[in-house]
Formats: structure tokens, sequence, C-alpha cells
């Protein structure tokens, strides 16, 4: 329906809750910044959006390091979606190639 803002006030307790219990550098917390994204990128607010999946790629690069995993690829995934509705379709592309080859990479191409 559409309901982004209180969706954002969910994830927002969570993103609370997580920091306080689990800290910043959790999957979990990256997972929450990551749907926090999406929905702020729902609601037309590009750069708050990239602002989230900046802090999930954050998580996960140090959580898996130079590792390719399949976290990290759907956070690329994200931010090519954000770039394509900022208009910029060069760095999209880019992103979702770089989320495609990590996923193939990580999952295989029967998943």
């Amino acid at each position: 329906k559409g309901e982004y803002d209180k969706a954002l006030k969910m994830f927002e307790k969570a993103l609370f809750i997580e920091l306080a219990t689990i800290g910043e550098q959790h999957p979990s917390t990256a997972s929450t910044y990551g749907n926090m994204g999406v929905s702020y990128d729902s609601k037309g607010e590009h750069d708050k959006a990239m602002q989230m999946h900046e802090k999930a790629l954050q998580i996960n690069t140090a959580k898996h390091g130079s590792q390719q995993h399949p976290d990290t690829a759907d956070t690329y995934s994200n931010i090519a979606a954000t770039h394509l509705k900022k208009g910029d379709d060069i760095k999209a592309l880019k992103m979702y190639n770089k989320s495609l080859k990590m996923k193939l990479a990580t999952l295989g191409e029967q998943h």
C-alpha cells in the first residue's frame, strides 16, 4: 500500500535495538540499513537511500572482507537500483554487473 513512513519507523526501532544489543557491525544491522534504503528509495528519497545502502555495504565488506558473499551482492544490487532511479544508468549497470558476478560466484547459475 505504500506505507513507507510506517515501515521506516519500524526499521528505525529495529535499528535502535540492534545498535544497543548486537552493534553496528552485525549482519542484521546491515540488513536493516538495506531495508531502510529500499524504503527511502520507494519514497523517492534517493540520497537518503544511498546513505543507508552505503552503510550496509560498509558493514558487509567489513564482515566478509574481499570474499564474495550473497549479502554483499544484494547490497550492490540495491545500490544499482538507487543509481537507476537517480537516472545514472552507467553507475547502475556497473553495480548490477558487480552484483550478478558475485551472485553467480557464490550461488551458481541454477539458484
